[in-house]
């Protein structure tokens, strides 16, 4: 788990970073439509599961890019990890009450796969199960129960969320089309629309050919 310390006195963000961190403290969320009718066909052709493949497809977007990866090290230094994994809810089937669980990253789908579907199993089979959490995530939740047009997560605390939280809801289809909602959510400070959309431009492919990364 690499971390890489930012140089504040050269960095290019440097005058962004600290009006919207010291400033105009704001997060926002982006939600856009994403057409997952050739992702949703392969996932029922080779009998694979939504929620771990679509895990994989927006961490494979969040680790493409440092804006999405930034954190403070112990010492309070502001840099980017190397790589980030998910931390992802799931749902207790007796008491209704969420739980998240972590898996690391791994650039190779069917090893994450592997690795997230054994946790879902295993917290199925014992609610007490839990994962060992590393400081390198980012936030991952799923509503199967609505589409939505917009979501927002109000965040309240001292200790500021640089990290992304990725979210979506029920697909819903549109003519011969399966669409979902997607939502992502950064902190001002580290990123601006334009990397949102470079996030959604690449689970726009992979969605589209995942015959092509899904491996």
């Amino acid at each position: 788990m690499g971390f890489n310390v930012i140089n504040m006195n050269t960095w290019v963000r440097k005058e962004c970073f600290n009006h919207f961190f010291n400033n105009a403290k704001c997060t926002y969320s982006i939600t856009v439509n994403i057409d997952i009718t050739n992702l949703y066909n392969y996932i029922k052709t080779n009998e694979l599961r939504f929620y771990p493949t679509f895990t994989w497809v927006v961490s494979k977007a969040i680790n493409s890019y440092e804006e999405f990866k930034m954190a403070f090290d112990e010492e309070g230094k502001l840099g980017f990890f190397d790589e980030i994994g998910p931390s992802y809810s799931v749902l207790n089937d007796g008491t209704k009450v969420m739980s998240d669980l972590y898996t690391p990253f791994n650039n190779k789908f069917l090893s994450f796969y592997g690795d997230m579907e054994n946790s879902l199993n295993n917290y199925k089979q014992d609610a007490n199960f839990t994962t060992k959490y590393q400081n390198n995530f980012f936030i991952v939740s799923c509503l199967p129960w609505f589409d939505y047009t917009s979501f927002n997560v109000n965040n309240e605390g001292s200790s500021p969320f640089l990290f992304p939280m990725v979210t979506w809801g029920k697909f819903f289809e549109e003519g011969n089309k399966i669409i979902m909602p997607v939502t992502i959510q950064v902190h001002h400070a580290v990123a601006d629309g334009y990397h949102c959309s470079l996030f959604f431009s690449d689970v726009k492919e992979i969605s589209l050919n995942p015959e092509l990364y899904l491996k």
